[in-house]
């Protein structure tokens, strides 16, 4: 009983690992699936390596509403690059992440180009189903092809990150 014991409390930390989620690239109306396009593990987005995601260098370091680009490939935090304040989403700079320009806003489903230090919405950019990403037209932001296919449910920060860099 003993040992079951030993066993369990040293394997729990591995079991609270965060599983990393696979967004592949996805193609045509229907979202016919591709090989992996990016690997979102924890706080940290990867380069995802071939047909089934072989995690590459480290892109993006999250941190509660700020995204910064990785300093290196093992995902060390460097400059500021995005800025999350409630359904917008800035560019932002230097290693305290100071807002910038508007670059996405949010609403609902769908998810705008923005523009300017107030982030007025523009043109439709993304279209999001499910764990689908599709292309959106026009200001209405009509839904077009599919970009990006999700296997898990990815964090919003993380998700917003992936699709201001598309």
């Amino acid at each position: 009983m003993k040992r079951c014991t030993l066993l369990l409390l040293l394997l729990l930390p591995l079991l609270t690992l965060a599983q990393p989620i696979v967004v592949r690239w996805a193609y045509g109306p229907f979202g016919t699936p591709g090989d992996a396009a990016f690997i979102v593990e924890g706080d940290r987005i990867y380069q995802a390596c071939g047909p089934f995601g072989s995690k590459g260098p480290c892109m993006y370091v999250l941190e509660e509403d700020a995204v910064f680009h990785a300093a290196d490939a093992f995902g060390r935090r460097g400059y500021g690059a995005f800025v999350l304040e409630v359904d917008k989403l800035y560019r932002c700079s230097g290693t305290l992440c100071n807002k910038g320009a508007g670059v996405l806003v949010i609403e609902r489903n769908k998810v705008f180009r923005g523009e300017g230090p107030f982030c007025n919405k523009t043109e439709g950019a993304f279209v999001i189903e499910g764990n689908m990403i599709f292309l959106a037209e026009g200001p209405f932001g009509m839904k077009g092809d599919a970009i990006l296919m999700m296997d898990a449910e990815v964090p919003q920060l993380a998700l917003l990150a992936i699709l201001a860099g598309l």
